[in-house]
């Protein structure tokens, strides 16, 4: 999350508009549209369930009045007396029947076949004491049939008292082999008086009837419907060429329901109700997506739709976005321009919303900035000016007398050496302060410079001073300002010799440290306590004067260097009481090379 913040924060403003757009705007309406389309996907399926439900009910209504018709049939015989006393008669295996029962059961059959119509392909009579009559499709009435005792459905009459049982498409075989589909209805025929079994009565039904009602039934293009008995046999479907579903499906389902299953990748609704008359229970089963393929199609177009609208509506957003925020960006390009120092800028302001009154800000900024940095780069030119030629004009005139006075006694004494350095000396150091005003010398010229001046005071000094300088020789090209080491060493016999503390020691050195020069003038005089080094630190940093009366102090110096350089260069300062006073000039490290300066690296 921090990097994702930091990450928000460095956006244009336009993506962050863009972005919290999106975030605020696409976002909540495609979670909008995709729950309303869930809820009304849902919805959609549930009811085309229920709808689907009550049209299974509908057509289990129509096959049980059509089944209960053909349960009537099964109660003829008790119309028939002299049928249900052949059925309670003793029969022997191949017994001929007499020319009256033939007729009475020819009679009985016709009438079953009539009250039926086309649909009956054949009835079987069976008596407990092995009686039988049986007329198979094509074929004549067969006495012969014996009951399999351990038929399937007998064991169903078990504790039915009666009641009609239903049987599942089955094979049905005349007598010249020919095979035919067929379900059927059988009921077990009592006796009025004495209740005992007279025998069973079983109509084959020809299933043609139930197709066409299956056949009626349009669900869906992909619908597919079963009917399938208590025991998990499947009575009849609708052969409709669609794709045949596992048996698992519509196998053992009863009472009534509607649910949503997964087979073979698909999502199917499966609904199911079971007839209260026949047991069956009729299963539909539709594909989801065939269901839904009208609102798969809504959902396209409206997906379709809003992602259009809300595209065009983003690039438009995105227009006006970059639109509002270029006098920003052109503000901000303006606004560095004047970071380096390109101060003829002007933002053009026209209008008065918060981005005019910015730009006029801006305009008003720039111009107090250009004149203001005129008058200060003007200012600081002849501050600079002023001072290098007050230092450069400015020679302690007590040096001065006091070196003439010298030579004036050394004149009158015999002829000497010393006169001649000391004359000489004099005439370099005069020469290299007055002649010429260069703003950059050499660190050998301005060293040359300080060895000349100090050969003078040692003349003048004798024994009393001890000087030393060390420097690098790589560094005598470096340049420096010129005439700013040598009020240091002016410093450093004021507090070594002048104030009587200490020996007279006087070190001079020079060397880099890493892109700075570093330039260090140490004595061992009296030096100084950490408060009062404390407040000429501060001096340094906060004053904005020249320095001291001579015009040769340390806050002079360290202003030069501050003026030509910057304020991260200039004087260091380090002491203790008694145990001497150390100053460094601090200078960026830069070679000669003609008229320009090139950093070392």
């Amino acid at each position: 999350m921090k990097a994702f913040g930091n990450w928000f924060r460095n956006l244009e403003l336009a993506r962050k508009l863009i972005l919290i757009n999106v975030v605020f705007i696409v976002l909540p309406l495609g979670l909008m549209g995709y729950l309303a389309f869930s809820r009304f996907s849902a919805t959609t399926e549930a009811k085309v369930g229920d709808y689907q439900l009550q049209t299974l009910k509908q057509m289990t209504l129509n096959i049980d009045t059509y089944m209960n018709e053909l349960n009537r049939l099964t109660v003829m015989p008790y119309q028939y007396p002299k049928v249900t006393a052949y059925l309670e008669s003793k029969r022997a295996p191949g017994q001929a029947l007499s020319l009256e029962e033939i007729n009475e059961l020819n009679s009985f059959v016709t009438q079953v076949f009539l009250n039926g119509r086309v649909d009956i392909l054949g009835v079987s009579l069976y008596g407990q004491g092995g009686a039988s009559y049986v007329v198979l499709p094509e074929s004549q009435y067969v006495t012969t049939y014996k009951l399999d005792e351990s038929a399937e459905w007998l064991d169903r009459f078990k504790g039915q008292y009666g009641e009609p049982v239903f049987i599942a498409t089955h094979d049905v075989r005349s007598t010249g082999g020919n095979v035919y589909q067929a379900f059927s209805i059988a009921r077990e025929l009592r006796s009025f008086d004495s209740g005992q079994s007279l025998g069973y009565i079983v109509i084959d039904v020809d299933p043609k009837f139930i197709r066409e009602i299956l056949s009626k039934v349009k669900l869906d293009p992909e619908e597919s419907l079963y009917i399938a008995d208590r025991s998990g046999n499947l009575v009849i479907r609708k052969d409709d060429g669609g794709r045949e579903m596992a048996p698992g499906l519509y196998l053992g389902r009863t009472g009534e329901g509607v649910s949503h299953v997964r087979n073979d990748g698909r999502g199917l609704l499966v609904s199911h109700f079971t007839s209260e008359v026949t047991g069956w229970t009729t299963v539909g089963i539709v594909p989801v997506a065939s269901l839904m393929k009208d609102t798969d199609t809504l959902r396209t177009f409206i997906i379709g739709i809003g992602a259009t609208s809300v595209g065009l509506a983003l690039l438009l957003y995105v227009f006006i976005a970059y639109r509002i925020t270029r006098p920003l960006r052109k503000l901000s390009r303006l606004m560095r321009n004047v970071e380096r120092g390109e101060l003829g800028q002007s933002f053009p302001a026209e209008g008065r919303d918060e981005i005019g009154a910015l730009g006029r800000s801006f305009n008003e900024m720039v111009a107090k900035l250009s004149e203001l940095g005129y008058l200060l780069y003007e200012t600081e030119i002849r501050e600079k000016d002023a001072q290098i030629a007050a230092l450069q004009s400015k020679i302690n005139p007590h040096f001065l007398y006091n070196t003439l006075g010298s030579i004036s006694m050394y004149a009158e004494m015999e002829g000497s050496r010393e006169i001649i350095t000391m004359s000489n000396n004099l005439s370099r150091l005069l020469r290299y302060s007055l002649s010429g005003r260069k703003e950059r010398v050499t660190l050998k010229d301005e060293l040359d410079h300080v060895s000349g001046y100090m050969k003078i005071q040692q003349m003048r000094y004798e024994e009393r001073i001890k000087f030393t300088m060390d420097a690098d020789p790589s560094l005598l090209d470096c340049e420096v300002i010129p005439l700013i080491i040598q009020p240091l060493v002016e410093n450093a016999i004021n507090h070594a010799l002048d104030k009587g503390a200490g020996q007279g020691r006087i070190a001079l050195t020079a060397e880099a440290a890493g892109q700075v020069l570093e330039i260090a003038v140490a004595d061992d005089g009296i030096g100084m306590n950490a408060e009062a080094l404390e407040g000429l630190r501060a001096h340094l940093q906060s004053t904005k004067e020249l320095g001291g009366q001579s015009g040769n102090g340390l806050l002079n110096v360290h202003r030069r260097i501050v003026l030509h350089y910057g304020e991260e260069y200039g004087l260091t300062l380090e002491s203790m009481p008694y145990q001497g006073f150390r100053v460094a000039l601090r200078f960026p490290l830069l070679h000669h090379a003609g008229a320009r300066l090139e950093e070392i690296g």
